[in-house]
């Protein structure tokens, strides 16, 4: 991974907003790694781990808890104290303590042997599974409190009840929960979640679609199909701004600047 070094604070991240970025949370420096980006309008109400990967899709809201090393697709709903992202520890090691693969924590190495840091360091085993990326589909809404395991895959479309433990991948329009997390039931019947996934209705702002019933699931998809079809709406893609994007924006030197770039 390469980061890109990105200065945040509450008064530099008011120049996000502008662009469709909320995130009054991010109040100090962040590394990202290069590929994250955030497709606005977003807002990011959680701890973001510091370094690590973020995707976020247009119209995500995440309202708190703490993620880091997650790809989000569009429409999503996070509620507070929901954990994404946890790091594991390996099982079959001599030891699940992370001075095993990870010598630096909290400055330990060099507190306990500053004549051999530069040794220890060198020598290190990585744990190449400490953190694989999580992904969220498209509309997905997390209940407060869920844990989600680094690494799963949440299904387009599936819910997540509140307090639940989530340690596998989760079917699209699948409603899991529990300790650890099942599958109750779906949300719709097997071709309604077939069209659904055929239409790719997220593609689009529901703010050029509010002529459809949303609560009618059956009446919404055939009006959508006809919007979509006779190409009376349109894709909504908006230009992401990636992690280099953030760091010219948010510069107290190139933002005036940068805030052109990303905005053109």
């Amino acid at each position: 991974m390469t980061f890109v070094a990105i200065p945040f604070s509450g008064r530099f991240s008011e120049k996000l907003l502008p662009l469709g970025c909320k995130m009054p949370t991010m109040v100090s420096d962040h590394q990202l790694d290069s590929e994250s980006f955030f497709e606005p309008p977003v807002a990011i109400l959680a701890q973001v781990e510091n370094p690590t990967l973020l995707q976020v899709g247009a119209f995500t809201s995440i309202s708190g808890g703490r993620i880091g090393g997650v790809k989000i697709g569009r429409y999503c709903a996070i509620a507070p104290e929901v954990h994404i992202g946890a790091y594991e520890h390996p099982t079959d090691w001599l030891t699940c303590s992370r001075i095993a693969h990870y010598p630096v924590v909290h400055g330990w190495d060099e507190f306990c042997r500053p004549d051999r840091v530069d040794f220890v360091r060198a020598n290190v085993k990585h744990f190449k599974k400490s953190r694989p990326v999580t992904t969220l589909g498209h509309d997905v809404w997390i209940g407060q409190g869920a844990f989600i395991r680094s690494g799963v895959t949440l299904g387009t479309g599936c819910i997540v009840g509140a307090r639940s433990v989530v340690v596998k991948d989760v079917p699209p329009y699948a409603i899991v929960a529990g300790m650890p997390a099942q599958i109750k039931r779906f949300r719709f019947d097997e071709r309604t979640i077939e069209r659904l996934l055929a239409l790719q209705w997220w593609r689009y702002s529901l703010y050029d679609c509010f002529q459809v019933p949303f609560d009618r699931i059956g009446e919404s998809l055939d009006q959508l199909e006809d919007l979509i079809g006779s190409g009376q709406i349109k894709e909504y893609c908006p230009k992401p701004l990636f992690a280099h994007d953030l760091q010219a924006v948010l510069s107290p030197v190139q933002g005036r600047a940068g805030l052109q770039m990303v905005g053109s």
